[in-house]
């Protein structure tokens, strides 16, 4: 807008006016101001008198001053005041002012007062008093500006700007009779507007109490004299406070008793009045007093906001973003809290708060005694997301409050009969009289301590709405849905609850669940339901599973289970998948599929199919009738049907098996059986179970351990935890009949057994070496008596109709009685054991607790008789003995420790011994220091045997004989061939074996030493030499014990005397002089001692030197005669027989000998002789006896021309003879010379002579 055309418009009178007061006000300010600066400035030291009456007026007080004086700046004048002294009402000198400067304001000259823009105080003391009446003035001037002595106050609220430094502010309150307080440094700031007024001023309490306090005030008044137009803010700052030391100066509601903080404090003033105070806080080691009479509430920390507000009809306290810390412990998460009041009405206002460890505030908290302790009890925790709680009066009960409540993992321990949960998360809206909830609950657990066994029936899960009421006689908390989970079942339920003060109320619920774990079942039982059966459920239940279980519940908790039909409480499940263990020491039913009921006091199991092993049982029921009451028994009834070896094992893992003392322990079987089984177990006491059934035996197989099998068992046996009965059970054992009756008698049970046995049948038990010994069949009798100590066992028969042809001295005709006793029985902690065949043979020994033998005898030729030193005594004397027979027979090796013995005293009359039988024998030996030493004597052997066992060092037989022959070979039986010794390898000790006269029944072999020791699958040869005037033989080997077996051998033989060893071994007369080496390998089928022709092989060198064959008669040297050449014809040009016929000397004799399964081959036999050199090739069967040779005779004439030529024609003719037969290779004796093939038996062969021809054709040999 532009102003002048406007002011155009003015009428001319108004501009007029105007600019005339303007130009007035003009001239009166210029006048001012020359007055005040010619006049008033230089001379006002001299009108010191009229400044102190103007400062009189102005402030209502007396003033005086000791001087004045003054300057012009920045166009105006400012005035120095010094000595100003303000007197109270009584004329005394109230405010001593060293020194005040003030800068004039014009506007003094409106108001007709002195007024200043800026006054400036420094070095000021100041005394502020509270009277006993509560008026407050600074030094005796009232500073109320309601007051009508407050003229000074108001004064200072019209100046432009008052600053006061360096001050210091004593502190009197008459009102509290508190000690002086002083504030030093004090440093105000006063500025006014129109209206507006602020102040803002620091100043140094002491040292003790807090530090530098910081105050700022922004004000509005319309009218300074008039309360009631006074608004605005007040701010107090501090850091440092020690509270408690405050208490002579201030007191507060909820003021801290002790700690020390920082505070800062707004004061909000409306119409005069205080209308709210806020105060930020952070304040350490508090003790707050929250109620008279109550210890005070102790605080580690509290950080946060405080508000007081004044409302209409009451008032309000909030406490903000607060966070405490207990003693000792960490901040919590930031909370808010506040509670209002109005009149009667009063509410609580909580959000975000965390009840963990406010226990500690319950002894603070201006609550009812019986609250409190509730509340303590309670031990509430978790989070109250939002809480409005409102009641009426001093404090809440149950019947007067109103509630808007969101809550998280709420915690409430059980109290009495009131339940008790945790992890509850939900919304809950309503009054005394009723209202709403809503869960939303994870890890839920509800604590029915006077109710349910397990304290916490805990969820995972948990949701549910609902509602509560109050009733007659309590609430009723009813449950519209609910939906819960855990690990051990999840399902919903209905229904609700009547809480009645003083006792467990009364329920009404119906459910379902959808899945629930068997083994947890245990922990939903109630009180009621008695600790063993909670322990039955716990142990027996080892799996199970259902997704159809129903339960009801109706009645007063107090009376349940209703076992009078004063309510209804019923579980109904389908159970699938079950283990059931249904009492200790039995074995476990598994694959349960049952009906599960509970009702009332009652349990029910009715199986659809179950087993115990792979024996199916059904029907099956288990019920126990009283669950609650001091005997809980469980019934047990049922059917089954199933393999033997599943009922045997059911017996081996039950007492059944100690009923047997372990018979069935080792026992195995086939076919089937069934049983019927009545089982009454006391859960009490489990051990005083009864027991009642039947087991029926259905044609099948049993195999005890170390016995023949009985087939075709049928029959029954009744049986009770107690005793044991069966009545003609039959079955076939060992190839014959057997009937078996049992009883008990006395607590003890007794098999009677008779039967009759086969040869047949007994060869599986005996073996089939033994059993082909054996014919025909004979009865047997037998009783097992089961005693605490162990079985008593004993088997009697005379073995007539079974036939022996054993080795002696076990053999017997058919209608030769033979009587057999066996028997066993405990003694003590060991087991005697004894058995006799007439006064043939008899054994007894005793076994320790380990079945390991202690000491016993064997007995030819009588009774035996336990000795009194551990170990094994042989003793007695008998006809005969066929060892190699019985070690024929007897199976070999094993992993058995072997049985030390102790004592030999042994004589037979005749000892067979690898097919060779020894006369009058004699073994005597005793076993002292770890060694058993033997003399050993017979016809033909005298010597001794000591035997070492092993330990750190292999076992050893060591044997020293003077003269060992061995016998001609035993007569065998009728067609029956010589047992050979059959020993493995791994049986053999070290054996080291010297004999000084070594012979073959008369023919001497020398002195023998050998050495040999088993090793991994066979027996070391490590040496074996045999040393005679004549001959050394040296070998060594390897018996591999694989399969066949085989033994391998490195020999070297030496012939000193080629004539005289063979006349040793009976072919005198063949061979004169003549030393000779044989040295290779050999290998044979078996044992060492299984020597044959028939599966020999290996090679050998032969060598021969400087012998002679002699005329050999036809048969008498067999092979020998064939290799002399003997039975060539005579040749038709020359005849030989002067050569051969009278025997063939020769120089050497050389070969290299093939042996494969008892067939020699050779390539290259060369005999070199004076007369003739013979090469040979071919084969002999030393099996067959019979040769295929190829020989090549060539007579030595070549020096023998030489010779003639030189008689006839002389020297020279001689040697250019001699010459020529060694340079064309001896042509005389090339064409002299003749081949044959020699084949056939080697007895009589078959000779034939080559003709050249054949042998030019033919390749040399």
């Amino acid at each position: 807008m532009n102003l002048f055309p406007a002011l155009k418009t003015l009428p001319r009178r108004v501009l007029r006016v105007a600019f005339g007061l303007a130009a007035l006000a003009a001239t009166v300010f210029a006048v001012a101001a020359a007055v005040m600066f010619f006049w008033v400035l230089p001379n006002v030291s001299d009108h010191r008198d009229t400044v102190e009456d103007l400062m009189s007026r102005a402030l209502g007080q007396r003033v005086t001053l000791d001087a004045v004086s003054g300057v012009w700046q920045q166009m105006r004048p400012e005035f120095r005041l010094e000595g100003v002294r303000i007197h109270d009402a009584q004329n005394r000198v109230a405010l001593v002012l060293p020194r005040l400067d003030a800068a004039f304001a014009w506007r003094s000259l409106l108001f007709l007062e002195p007024r200043f823009n800026r006054i400036e105080l420094a070095g000021l003391t100041l005394g502020v008093r509270r009277a006993r009446d509560g008026r407050i003035d600074v030094g005796g001037i009232p500073v109320n500006p309601a007051a009508p002595d407050s003229r000074l106050a108001e004064w200072l609220l019209r100046q432009g700007r008052v600053h006061i430094a360096g001050a210091s502010v004593v502190w009197r309150d008459e009102m509290r009779a508190a000690p002086p307080l002083v504030f030093t440094g004090v440093d105000l700031l006063l500025e006014n507007g129109r209206i507006e007024h602020r102040l803002s001023g620091r100043a140094v309490p002491p040292a003790a109490l807090a530090r530098p306090v910081v105050v700022e005030a922004d004000l509005e008044a319309r009218d300074i004299s008039d309360a009631r137009t006074w608004n605005g803010q007040v701010a107090v700052e501090a850091a440092g406070v020690a509270f408690a030391r405050l208490k002579p100066w201030m007191s507060l509601p909820g003021q801290p008793e002790s700690g020390w903080g920082a505070v800062r404090a707004t004061l909000d003033i409306e119409a005069g009045v205080l209308r709210s105070a806020g105060a930020g806080v952070d304040m350490r080691g508090v003790s707050l007093p929250l109620a008279a009479g109550r210890p005070p509430l102790r605080l580690g920390q509290v950080r946060g906001q405080v508000l007081w507000q004044r409302e209409a009809k009451g008032q309000r306290l909030d406490f903000q973003n607060l966070r405490v810390a207990f003693p000792g412990g960490a901040s919590g998460a930031p909370f808010d809290l506040g509670l209002s009041w109005q009149g009667a009405t009063r509410e609580l206002r909580a959000r975000a708060v965390s009840l963990a460890g406010w226990q500690a505030v319950l002894p603070s908290l201006p609550l009812d005694d019986a609250l409190r302790a509730r509340l303590a009890r309670l031990d509430p925790g978790g989070r109250v997301d939002l809480l409005r709680l409102g009641w009426q009066g001093a404090h809440p009960a149950l019947d007067n409050f109103s509630l808007d409540a969101r809550v998280s993992g709420l915690q409430v321990t059980a109290e009495g009969q009131q339940p008790g949960v945790s992890g509850l998360s939900g919304q809950f809206e309503g009054d005394a009289r009723g209202g709403r909830f809503t869960i939303e609950s994870r890890q839920f657990a509800l604590d029915l301590p006077d109710v349910m066994r397990e304290p916490a029936l805990r969820f995972d899960e948990f949701h549910a709405t609902g509602q509560w009421r109050k009733t007659a006689q309590g609430h009723r908390f009813s449950l519209d849905t609910a939906k819960f989970a855990n690990t051990d079942l999840a399902g919903g339920l209905r229904g609700h609850y009547d809480w009645v003060p003083g006792t467990p109320g009364a329920i009404e619920l119906e459910g379902a669940l959808t899945r629930i774990d068997g083994r947890a079942v245990w922990r939903y039982f109630p009180w009621k339901v008695g600790q063993h059966t909670v322990d039955w459920a716990k142990q027996g239940v080892v799996a199970a599973r259902s997704d159809d279980v129903r339960f009801t519940l109706r009645g007063e908790l107090a009376r349940f289970p209703f076992e009078h039909g004063e309510g209804q409480f019923r579980v109904e499940a389908v159970v699938k998948d079950g283990v059931l263990r249904y009492a200790p020491g039995w074995p476990v039913m598994e694959d349960v599929n049952v009906r599960l009921v509970f009702a009332g006091k009652t349990m029910e199991i009715v199986s659809e199919r179950a087993r115990i092993y792979d024996v199916e049982l059904a029907p099956v029921r288990a019920f126990i009738a009283d669950l609650i009451h001091r005997e809980e028994i469980l019934q047990v009834s049922g059917e089954a049907r199933g393999s033997t070896r599943d009922f045997i094992r059911f017996a081996n893992f039950s007492p059944v098996s100690d009923r047997l003392r372990g018979f069935t322990d080792a026992l195995d079987g086939s076919g089937t059986m069934k049983l019927a089984m009545n089982l009454r177990v006391p859960l009490r006491h489990s051990r005083d179970a009864t027991l009642a059934g039947r087991l029926s035996f259905e044609g099948g197989t049993l195999y005890p351990e170390a016995l023949p099998r009985l087939e075709q068992v049928r029959g029954e046996i009744e049986f009770t935890q107690d005793t044991l009965a069966a009545q003609g059970i039959s079955a076939r054992f060992l190839g014959g009949p057997l009937r078996l009756d049992a009883q008990t008698r006395a607590g003890q049970v007794r098999l009677t057994l008779l039967g009759r046995a086969t040869a047949t049948g007994l060869t599986p038990w005996v073996g089939a070496a033994v059993g082909a010994r054996l014919s025909g069949q004979t009865g047997w009798r037998g009783q097992i008596d089961f005693e605490p100590g162990g079985e008593r066992v004993r088997v009697e028969s005379d073995l007539v109709g079974l036939a022996s042809t054993l080795p002696a001295p076990l053999a017997k005709s058919a209608p030769q009685a033979l009587p057999l006793l066996a028997s066993a029985q405990p003694l003590g902690e060991a087991t005697l054991h004894e058995v006799r065949l007439g006064r043939t043979v008899g054994a007894l020994w005793r076994s320790d607790a380990g079945a390991r033998f202690d000491r016993g005898e064997i007995r030819f030729g009588g009774m035996a008789v336990m000795p009194g030193e551990p170990g094994l005594r042989l003793a007695g004397n008998a006809a005969g003995l066929d060892i190699s027979g019985w070690l024929g027979l007897l199976p070999q090796g094993g992993e058995d420790a072997a049985i030390p013995v102790s004592v030999i005293d042994l004589g037979f009359d005749a000892f067979d011994l690898m097919g060779r039988r020894f006369r009058e024998v004699r073994v005597q030996g005793r076993t002292r220091n770890g060694l058993l030493r033997t003399q050993v004597s017979a016809q033909g052997v005298t010597g001794t045997l000591t035997y070492r066992p092993a330990g750190e060092q292999a076992a050893r037989l060591s044997g020293q004989f003077r003269l060992l022959v061995i016998p001609a070979p035993a007569p065998a039986g009728a067609g029956e061939p010589v047992q050979a010794l059959k020993l493995r390898a791994g049986d053999f000790p070290v054996l080291d074996l010297t004999v000084d006269d070594f012979r073959l029944q008369d023919r001497p072999f020398g002195r023998l030493q050998v050495v040999a020791r088993g090793v991994t699958q066979g027996l070391a040869i490590d040496t074996l030499e045999l040393t005679h005037p004549d001959s050394v033989l040296h070998m060594s080997g390897l018996w591999r014990d694989t399969g066949v077996g085989e033994t391998r051998a490195d020999l070297k033989l030496s012939v000193l005397d080629a004539g005289k060893f063979l006349a040793r071994f009976g072919y005198p007369d063949t061979l004169k002089r003549g030393r000779a080496e044989v040295a290779g390998n050999a290998a044979w089928e078996g044992s060492p001692a299984d020597f044959a022709f028939a599966t020999l092989a290996g090679q050998l060198d032969f060598q021969a030197r400087s012998g002679q064959f002699l005329k050999v008669e036809p048969g008498a040297g067999k092979l020998l005669g064939v290799l002399s050449l003997q039975s060539l014809p005579r040749r038709l040009n020359f005849d030989f027989r002067d050569i051969f016929n009278s025997g063939f000397a020769f120089d050497d004799i050389n070969a290299t000998l093939r042996i494969a399964r008892g067939v020699v081959y050779s390539d290259d036999l060369r005999m070199r002789g004076p007369a003739a050199k013979v090469n040979m090739s071919g084969l002999a069967d030393l099996g067959r006896e019979s040769v295929q040779l190829r020989v090549k005779v060539i007579p030595k004439l070549s020096e023998s021309v030489a010779v003639a030529g030189a008689l006839l024609g002389g020297p020279i003719a001689g040697v250019g003879a001699l010459a020529a037969q060694k340079l064309l290779r001896d042509p005389v004796e090339e064409a002299i010379s003749q081949e044959y093939t020699v084949t056939g038996p080697w007895q009589a062969p078959d000779v034939k002579r080559l003709s050249k021809k054949a042998n030019k054709q033919e390749p040399q040999p």
